[in-house]
C-alpha cells in the first residue's frame, strides 16, 4: 500500500503537554511524522487516491481501513493509496481540487461540498445493527452533570470545525438554546478526532466531549470497561451515514468500477470480513434524502 497524508504514534504525555487554551486551541495527542503529500491533479499512473476522513487518528484510520481501500482499488483495477489528512476542511479541498478519486467523508463535509457543486455521491454504508450515527456528548462516570445546563461554565472537547457530529450537531444545539460555545463553555479545544476525545474525557483533561456514536461503539467493542468509566449525558437523533463521495469530473471510466466495488464488497467471505471489521454490513447506492434531516439542522 501507498500512504499519503500523516502516519502518527500515540502518546498520552502529549494530551497534558500538548494542551493550549486559545481562541481556537487544538490538542494535539500524536507525535507527526513527516507529512507526505499526494500530487496536485492525479494523473492516470495507475494509482487510486483514496482519502479519509479523519473521524478517529491517523493510526487508527490507517489500520481500521487500510483493508478496505485494498479491497476496493484491487477490484477497480488500481493500486491503493491511502491518504489521510488531519482535518475535514482539508479533505474537502482535496476533494475540490481532484487531488484524490474518491472519499469516505463525514456527513458535513458532503454537504458542505455538496452546496460548492465539487463532489458527487457515490455510495453510503448501512451499518450493522445496533449501530447509529448521531453525535454523543460524554462525561466521567463520576461527574455531577445530568442534562445539559450543568455543563456551563466546563471544559467541552470538540473534534474538528467541521465535524458533524465532534462541532456543528452539538453547536446547533446550543444555538437553539440561545447559546454558543464560547458563551455556554469556559473554555473549548479542537483535539483532532473522536477517539483523541474519549481519551482526553478518561484523563480529565475535558469535562465533557462531543463525540460520533459508531466510534463510541466501536472502542466500547474493544474495550467493554469504558461504559463504567464514562456516561452519555445527551443523544442527538440520527443522521444520514457518512458518505463515500468522488469529485465533480472524475472519469466515468473509473467511477462506474469504483460503485461496483463497494456495492459488491458483500457478496463475498473476504469482503464481508472487511465491512464486519469497519461496523458495516453493506454499502448500497447512495441516497440524497438521507442527509436531509442533517441539511434542517442547519438550515433552521
Amino acid at each position: 500500500m501507498c500512504l499519503a497524508g500523516t502516519v502518527v504514534g500515540r502518546t498520552l504525555v502529549a494530551l497534558f503537554g500538548g494542551l493550549r487554551w486559545s481562541r481556537e486551541p487544538f490538542v494535539n495527542l500524536c507525535v507527526s511524522a513527516e507529512d507526505i503529500t499526494a500530487p496536485p491533479n492525479p494523473a492516470s499512473d495507475g494509482l487510486l487516491r483514496f482519502n479519509i476522513a479523519g473521524m478517529v487518528s491517523a493510526e487508527a484510520t490507517f489500520s481500521t481501513y487500510r483493508r478496505l481501500v485494498e479491497r476496493i482499488s484491487r477490484d477497480a483495477g488500481l493500486e491503493d493509496s491511502l491518504v489521510l489528512r488531519r482535518t475535514h476542511a482539508e479533505v474537502r479541498q482535496n476533494l475540490s481540487g481532484q487531488r484524490v478519486q474518491v472519499a469516505f467523508v463525514c456527513t458535513w463535509t458532503y454537504l458542505h461540498a455538496s452546496r460548492e457543486k465539487s463532489i458527487r455521491l457515490l455510495v453510503q454504508p448501512e451499518f450493522e445493527k445496533g449501530l447509529e450515527y448521531r453525535c454523543l456528548l460524554i462525561v466521567p462516570s463520576e461527574s455531577p452533570s445530568r442534562k445539559i445546563e450543568d455543563l456551563r461554565g466546563q471544559t467541552m472537547a470538540f473534534t474538528d470545525p467541521e465535524s458533524n457530529t465532534g462541532y456543528m450537531v452539538p453547536t446547533v444545539m446550543l444555538f437553539d438554546r440561545g447559546g454558543t460555545p464560547g458563551s455556554f463553555f469556559g473554555k473549548t479545544v479542537f483535539t483532532g478526532s473522536h477517539d483523541n476525545s474519549i481519551l482526553a474525557v478518561l484523563l480529565g483533561a475535558v469535562d465533557v466531549a462531543s463525540v460520533d456514536a459508531l466510534v463510541w461503539k466501536s472502542h466500547l467493542r474493544e474495550q467493554p470497561s469504558l461504559a463504567s468509566r464514562v456516561r452519555i449525558i445527551w443523544k442527538s437523533e440520527e443522521f444520514g451515514a457518512p458518505p463515500v463521495v468522488v469529485p465533480v469530473g472524475l472519469d466515468a471510466r473509473l467511477e462506474q468500477p469504483l460503485r461496483q466495488a463497494f456495492l459488491r464488497l458483500h457478496e463475498d467471505g473476504e469482503g464481508r470480513e472487511i465491512l464486519s471489521g469497519i461496523g458495516i454490513e453493506r454499502f448500497v447506492p447512495g441516497r440524497e434524502e438521507d442527509y436531509r434531516s442533517a441539511l434542517d439542522i442547519y438550515a433552521s
